[in-house]
């Protein structure tokens, strides 16, 4: 029994994300294999992984009549792919950005491990003094060689917005003069386009402000009326399938020029299969 609200195979568009998603995984796995990495290449690797666990988010969300979570998904695949672009952007500056990001999570690691401390919110689960331990372990691995010049510069960036009376963490990509925002990182890569189309359709879906638009007050009984969680007349929307799947694509043709020149071939099959009958 298909417990789908649409069925792939009368949908050839959302069979064609899927077909992709499943290269993508399939090809990240094979170029892991391969073995002989560096700290860079981690994080690149990282950021693959997370952009196709969001675009199957997108998946997920059309595949089951569920208009919310594809857009909230497709957004957080979008900023994502932003910063894969950003990294592989400069040749000269990828070793230095894909470090930001990294030392940019341990920074958030930090905070957190600060908050629980400082307010006892893990107690008596896990003790204080494990905390400390932990919290320790990360602040002496950005004092490698390779961290220490970022971690600095992520410590200037936090000084300068606190002078701005601003207490939020610097962005990863802002490190060395990047970009401010996320607009601005959109902009650099000539995404400004993209970014109006998906933050104008789904800057509300994803922060919860379009929960209205989900019930009714009906009149004159006063009943409330709320559409249905998961609804097939209200999921044919191709616009979160095709950007999804086009950041995908792109990644994988990054992949394989980088990492896996023996696919190519591979890869021109599934877009002569998948996705060339889907195109327009």
């Amino acid at each position: 029994m298909n417990n789908s609200a649409t069925d792939e195979k009368d949908y050839p568009l959302l069979d064609s994300l899927s077909q992709v998603i499943i290269f993508a995984d399939e090809l990240l796995e094979y170029i892991a294999e391969k073995g002989n990495y560096t700290e860079t290449e981690v994080v690149v690797f990282a950021l693959c992984r997370q952009l196709i666990e969001q675009v199957d988010g997108v998946f997920i969300g059309i595949d089951q009549g569920n208009l919310s979570l594809s857009r909230s998904s497709l957004r957080n695949a979008y900023e994502t792919q932003l910063g894969l672009n950003y990294i592989w952007k400069d040749p000269a500056k990828s070793i230095q950005r894909a470090l930001s990001y990294k030392v940019g999570a341990m920074k958030e690691e930090i905070s957190w491990f600060n908050i629980a401390i400082a307010d006892n919110i893990l107690e008596p689960d896990v003790p204080r003094s494990e905390l400390i331990t932990k919290k320790t372990i990360i602040e002496n691995a950005l004092n490698v060689a390779t961290l220490l010049p970022i971690s600095n510069e992520w410590n200037r960036a936090k000084q300068n917005l606190l002078s701005r009376q601003r207490n939020d963490d610097p962005r990863w990509y802002s490190l060395f003069r990047g970009p401010s925002s996320i607009y601005q990182l959109a902009k650099l890569l000539g995404q400004e386009d993209s970014y109006r189309l998906i933050y104008g359709g789904l800057c509300t879906t994803t922060h919860g402000t379009d929960a209205l638009k989900n019930v009714a007050l009906e009149e004159p009984s006063r009943k409330v009326l709320i559409l249905p969680l998961r609804d097939e007349d209200r999921i044919q929307e191709e616009t979160p399938i095709r950007l999804g799947r086009a950041f995908l694509l792109e990644m994988i043709g990054q992949l394989i020029s980088n990492y896996a020149h023996e696919k190519t071939n591979e890869f021109g099959l599934l877009l002569d299969d998948s996705i060339s009958h889907t195109a327009t």
